[in-house]
């Protein structure tokens, strides 16, 4: 036999043993191919999205910086409440103003879908229960005579946040927070 000869023949050894071994492996599997439950699929599914069409997700965000605004009065850690107020960077408002007109090209899941943080990311924007704000900023809520359970905070960069609630698929600006005092973290 030639050295071709017996390295074809090598090779056909090589692709018989390969098939028997697949062979026993499909077995094995078609073997333990055994459904975990029974199938019964409900005849009456509805895609999600048709399902409740006035969500909010698939509405566009709209904005209401002046209804609701609380802009009255100083907070303890020294900041004033009105972000047009001198002691702001002038460009507050417009940055309010900006990023308002910025989100409300967005629909809702969009928004809600942002992250932040490079590889510990969370969300950028998102709702914030009440009990979970500073005590201060709990008591002004009260004061100024809001019900809301559910704040919903947006992140405008850094440390700075815009405050407010939903109404449907309106956000309402209450509050400019500069600092990060309405919802301190360590």
């Amino acid at each position: 036999m030639s050295k071709r000869e017996a390295r074809i023949a090598r090779q056909n050894e090589k692709r018989l043993r390969e098939a028997e071994k697949s062979a026993r492996l499909v077995e094995v599997v078609v073997a333990d191919m055994v459904p975990r439950t029974l199938a019964d699929p409900e005849t009456s599914a509805v895609p999600r999205a048709s399902e409740n069409p006035s969500s909010i997700m698939s509405m566009k965000m709209e904005y209401r910086i002046i209804d609701h605004s609380d802009r009255d009065g100083s907070w303890t850690w020294g900041q004033a409440r009105n972000w047009c107020d001198p002691s702001h960077s002038p460009e507050n408002a417009c940055l309010i103003r900006s990023t308002m007109i910025q989100m409300s090209g967005l629909y809702w899941h969009e928004i809600l879908a942002q992250t932040t943080g490079g590889r510990d990311r969370h969300r950028k924007h998102h709702p914030q229960s009440y009990d979970s704000i500073c005590s201060e900023a709990q008591s002004r809520w009260i004061e100024i005579g809001r019900e809301e359970d559910e704040l919903f905070r947006f992140r405008t960069g850094g440390t700075q946040r815009i405050w407010g609630f939903r109404t449907g698929h309106v956000f309402n600006v209450v509050w400019w927070d500069a600092e990060h005092q309405i919802y301190p973290v360590d």
